[in-house]
């Protein structure tokens, strides 16, 4: 299958990247930056953003002649530093019209599949979240991606799109050095039935998760909270 891949530099996006390749599969990725990720054989990049539906447009014809049926999109909001009171730098709505720029020019192309990476809480996983991760989200400038998030989850539900939005619990990146290296993860529904304050998920999990959701079409038009 060949992919279009929107967040392919960041920290769940090189794993996307990674899995895809691995299992014979070929994709172009837009990215912002150039430089930002590696070339590899199967791999196309593109310059570019995603809230420019022309560059999306392009990406699309990037690699002839193989046309992508399926995105990806593992993009997120971008602050002055990891801290989660640092100062938000991305757009107000930069997922939720980067998103739309997707779906429009893929619908257009006559390609309807999506799977989006979302964040636990959004929608009707809120009520499911514990107190505590409630607080945190309220206090803490991680709020305007929760929003953003919540945007993209009501938005994408009015298009004619094959969505899937993957809800990841708190992430666990490389760096965090986690000791569980099994990319299994639990499925909890929609609304993360059964979530805990001590809930977390790998960046590996999640993206070999978002990987397979895509090629076997599973869980389409709808959300699903994911835990390792």
């Amino acid at each position: 299958m060949h992919f279009l891949l929107l967040g392919a530099s960041g920290r769940t996006g090189q794993h996307v990247v990674s899995e895809l390749l691995s299992q014979g599969h070929t994709a172009v990725a837009l990215v912002r930056t150039s430089g930002s990720l590696t070339l590899r054989p199967g791999l196309t990049i593109v310059t570019g953003s995603p809230l420019s539906k022309s560059d999306i447009r392009s990406a699309l014809l990037a690699a002839p002649p193989l046309s992508p049926s399926v995105a990806i999109i593992t993009l997120n909001t971008v602050r002055k530093s990891d801290s989660p009171f640092a100062a938000q730098i991305s757009p107000p709505r930069f997922l939720a019209d980067s998103c739309a720029n997707v779906c429009e020019v893929l619908e257009h192309a006559g390609f309807y599949r999506v799977v989006v990476m979302s964040t636990a809480g959004v929608g009707d996983s809120w009520g499911n979240l514990p107190w505590l991760s409630k607080a945190f989200l309220r206090w803490t400038n991680v709020k305007y991606a929760l929003e953003d998030h919540g945007l993209v989850d009501k938005e994408i539900r009015l298009t004619k799109m094959d969505w899937t939005l993957v809800r990841a619990v708190r992430l666990q990146f490389d760096d965090q050095k986690p000791t569980d290296t099994n990319t299994e993860v639990k499925t909890l529904g929609s609304k993360g039935d059964g979530m805990s304050l001590t809930d977390s998920v790998s960046v590996t999990s999640v993206a070999s998760f978002l990987v397979k959701v895509a090629v076997e079409g599973l869980f389409v038009q709808s959300a699903v909270v994911v835990a390792d």
